[in-house]
């Protein structure tokens, strides 16, 4: 509600200033509004001069309305009787040199405490209550959403896969230590009649056939010696056949390896015969072999 409160008027030649206070009691923080209105002066601009204000006093806002007007907003922060100063009003020329100086009047008013209603006077209107919008919850928006399209991908990945069958087996299927063998010998028989040298026959046959035990029983004979494998004879599964067959290969190849003999060609083709005979008779030792049925 918005009282009426003092005003003056001060008149000189055809100009003149009007100063309103919107009430004479207000409690401890209300906004007090003060209007220094001008009649006159035509479009003159005006201002006000700083002015000295109580210590309880607080300056919310100085405005000008159409250059007619001066709004002025304030509040006290303790309670007593408190007088508004008088203020300069000095008008300009276009120059903004100074034309003419009214003054207002001083105006006194009451701030009293909101706690105490004797001396408040009547209460004030209840305002409404204001409206309080929540937040978004952005944060639980995103990870639904996430959690959505991840499902989303689940459900097609799951109908894409379970539409296409796997008609080929993989490719990267690591070959079993026999196959590898065999093609390894077979490719071998094919350099021998490319004219292979008889050294670089049994240095390959040699390596083919501790590859083969190696990655078949997995002991390392790729790095023993021939000396190393009759000494760990023993611990082999193999008969006594096969294992002196493979120790005859063996040392056959280290003699033609370092230049002490050089086997004839005939002994080639019946080497690389034992050495194909020597991979299938032991396959059953680390795989398991289905017996053909009667």
């Amino acid at each position: 509600m918005i009282l009426a409160g003092c005003s003056s008027e001060k008149v000189q030649e055809s100009i003149s200033i009007q100063a309103e206070l919107d009430t004479t009691m207000a409690t401890i923080g209300d906004v007090l509004h003060f209007s220094i209105k001008t009649t006159g002066s035509g479009t003159d601009p005006f201002t006000i001069n700083d002015f000295e204000k109580p210590d309880a006093m607080e300056i919310r806002r100085q405005t000008v309305q159409d250059d007619k007007s001066i709004d002025l907003e304030f509040v006290f922060w303790d309670t007593g009787t408190f007088s508004i100063p008088a203020l300069d009003v000095v008008f300009l020329n276009a120059d903004l040199s100074e034309k003419l100086t009214l003054q207002t009047d001083q105006q006194n008013i009451v701030i009293v405490s909101s706690t105490d209603p004797t001396s408040a006077g009547t209460m004030k209107p209840v305002k409404d209550p204001l409206p309080v919008f929540r937040p978004v919850p952005m944060k639980m928006i995103i990870l639904f959403m996430l959690i959505l399209i991840s499902l989303l991908v689940m459900a097609w990945l799951s109908w894409k896969y379970k539409k296409e069958r796997l008609y080929n087996p993989p490719e990267n299927v690591l070959k079993l230590p026999d196959e590898v063998a065999e093609e390894k010998l077979k490719l071998l028989r094919e350099k021998m009649e490319n004219d292979l040298e008889i050294k670089d026959f049994y240095v390959e046959m040699s390596y083919i056939l501790r590859e083969y035990v190696e990655h078949s029983l997995f002991v390392k004979t790729l790095e023993m010696t021939t000396e190393d494998i009759r000494l760990s004879r023993d611990e082999l599964p193999y008969s006594e056949e096969e294992i002196n067959g493979w120790l005859d290969l063996l040392e056959r190849a280290d003699l033609t390896k370092y230049a002490k003999m050089l086997p004839h060609q005939r002994s080639c083709d019946d080497d690389i015969i034992t050495a194909e005979l020597f991979v299938r008779s032991t396959i059953p030792y680390w795989k398991q072999v289905e017996t053909p049925r009667a």
